[in-house]
């Protein structure tokens, strides 16, 4: 009985430390980028009247230049909001889904090009910093326009 407790408790040490090890290599590091989950209202020059709906991260700076990133295989809120900037403002043509595909890559190296930033086909916070924005107030849309960021 002994020998088999002794197996035993090996056996959950070592399935333990072996979960800790995979935990800890697969942790993402502090530093790693955010991904845009959502979006959010940013307001022009301080005012509350004129805003656009742009790429953010959920309950974060919602327009801090290092913290939200897009690339091929993002989706959600964030995405869409991106997708109807780049069809509002550039004519890109893109469905607004919320799917990150090829389409939408293309679409962002296009404007990317355009606007004079590395055409990486990632959204991060130079092409961000970059690029008009729909803006809209209390009777609706208005136009494009570039929209500073914090």
């Amino acid at each position: 009985m002994g020998k088999f407790k002794a197996r035993l408790f090996g056996s959950a040490f070592s399935a333990a430390m072996l979960g800790a090890a995979l935990a800890t290599l697969t942790a993402a590091p502090a530093n790693a980028a955010a991904t845009c989950t959502s979006a959010v209202t940013i307001y022009s020059d301080g005012s509350h009247t004129v805003h656009a709906v742009v790429p953010g991260v959920s309950g974060g700076a919602s327009w801090n230049p290092g913290e939200c990133h897009l690339s091929e295989g993002s989706s959600g809120a964030g995405v869409k909001a991106m997708q109807r900037g780049l069809n509002s403002c550039y004519g890109a043509g893109i469905t607004a889904d919320g799917q990150f595909g090829p389409k939408t890559r293309a679409a962002l190296i296009a404007v990317q090009k355009r606007i004079g930033v590395s055409a990486d086909g990632i959204f991060g916070p130079n092409t961000r910093g970059a690029m008009n924005w729909m803006a809209f107030n209390d009777s609706g849309p208005m136009n494009c326009r570039y929209f500073k960021y914090a």
